[in-house]
């Protein structure tokens, strides 16, 4: 059988090349291992509740995202308003994230010297003192070390279950490294940059979907199912007349397919187990150097009344100052509709990361008895919970640590020495979903 091209890997951003590819009358078939496609992207329910086990949120910024789910035909579901409020633990308390300079102006999470430092960012010229900056470098020289330990150190694990001391501004947040560099300032810059919108770029809103964020998978797999192998491990390729001869393992049984191209869709660390002509490939080993670190999703479910703390946001942020066991706990039933039964909560906390890898190593009563420490001190909670369900990432989110620009160098070996062979995926060109859907759409247009 030959194919176009293979994607190897069906999860967002292989499902996303396969979407575009057919938009091109490409022909392609996609080798996924599991018996499922999605990846890290998964939403389950149970009893009502909807779970989401990786992502709960999707940033919405791009029209051309937007016109997929439109092509799809999902049905966009905004974040209530009220989830426009972000809390931050201070003193084992909830405070409020401020949002614009009157909130700042009356926050209590910031002290009188850090709102200055904020206000006066725009005539801060103070030059980075390394060639690449972490993310903590950056931000303590921008706007002080208040305002890291307070709102980026908890931003970061609870996006990236990230370190701000080893992240790298630069391939992290290119955006806001680019921002500075240009305008010397980012409050500034940004302003500027608001002025001047490109024609794709749109308000950004948080959104999901009628049914989670697995309506987009399964969209996706509907759509594309007859060009799905699922339960098939790709183990070598060979270099055959200017083609690439891909073997795989299905239902131990060992399958051939060739193509002309070939998008590589799965998670850095798993490239060492691909052989290039029954020998290993130094380049992919070196990719397995990235790191993921591990985390530990948990969806507690409870009566409403239960809950002293009113959910009246996004979720809780824990700084790493406040030495507690979680990263945050999002507030799921506060941030869209039809989540939970009536009358009932869903939380959803996280756990790991960088910050604490070793939560991964005790037994899940081990980490509930932490999780209820830390709610009942947060958000007033002496119960049980009705419901709980957990899901265990041994490897979560890539790390663009200082010095990614070597692992960066990498994909451009790779694609010279395997001429027609592109990765995807979320360590490429960031870690959201959208940049995942983006890095795919880019790259089909490109190259195919």
């Amino acid at each position: 059988m030959n194919k176009d091209v293979v994607i190897i890997g069906g999860g967002i951003s292989g499902l996303s090349a396969a979407f575009y590819l057919m938009k091109k009358e490409k022909s392609f078939r996609i080798l996924e291992t599991k018996p499922k496609a999605g990846g890290a992207l998964q939403t389950k329910i149970n009893d009502g509740y909807v779970i989401e086990n990786g992502a709960n949120t999707l940033l919405l910024s791009d029209k051309r995202t937007e016109k997929m789910f439109d092509d799809l035909g999902l049905k966009i579901e905004n974040a209530n308003s009220k989830s426009n409020k972000r809390f931050i633990v201070k003193n084992k308390k909830c405070t409020p994230l401020p949002m614009n300079i009157w909130q700042l102006i009356n926050s209590n999470l910031f002290s009188l010297r850090s709102k200055f430092r904020i206000l006066s960012e725009p005539f801060n010229r103070k030059k980075t003192l390394s060639d690449e900056e972490s993310i903590s470098q950056f931000f303590i020289r921008r706007f002080g070390k208040e305002i890291l330990d307070y709102a980026i150190n908890p931003f970061i694990a609870g996006t990236y279950a990230g370190n701000p001391d080893s992240l790298s501004i630069e391939y992290a947040f290119p955006k806001l490294y680019e921002i500075e560099k240009k305008f010397k300032s980012v409050i500034g810059g940004f302003l500027k940059v608001r002025k001047n919108k490109l024609d794709f770029k749109i308000k950004p809103k948080s959104i999901s979907f009628s049914g989670g964020l697995g309506d987009l998978v399964k969209s996706l797999s509907e759509k594309l199912h007859n060009s799905i192998n699922y339960s098939s491990k790709v183990l070598n390729i060979d270099i055959i007349d200017n083609m690439y001869e891909i073997t795989y393992k299905s239902q131990n049984e060992i399958f051939k397919i060739k193509c002309s191209k070939i998008i590589c869709a799965i998670p850095a660390y798993k490239l060492k187990d691909i052989t290039i002509n029954n020998e290993s490939f130094h380049e992919f080993t070196e990719l397995g150097h990235i790191n993921y670190p591990p985390v530990i999703s948990i969806s507690l479910a409870y009566n409403s009344i239960d809950i002293s703390h009113p959910l009246d946001g996004f979720g809780v942020l824990v700084p790493k100052s406040e030495n507690m066991n979680i990263l945050g706990v999002l507030f799921p039933t506060s941030t869209f509709y039809n989540r939970a039964p009536k009358n009932k909560s869903l939380l959803t906390v996280f756990m790991g990361g960088e910050r604490n890898p070793d939560k991964y190593k005790l037994s899940s009563e081990e980490r509930l008895s932490q999780i209820y420490n830390d709610l009942k001190i947060l958000l007033g909670i002496n119960v049980k919970p009705l419901m709980i369900s957990e899901t265990v990432w041994e490897k979560s989110i890539p790390q663009y640590k200082v010095g990614y620009g070597h692992f960066k160098s990498i994909f451009n070996i790779i694609e010279a020495k395997l001429p027609g062979f592109y990765l995807t995926g979320n360590y490429v060109n960031g870690i959201s979903i959208q940049d995942s859907i983006l890095t795919s759409m880019n790259l089909v247009n490109e190259k195919f």
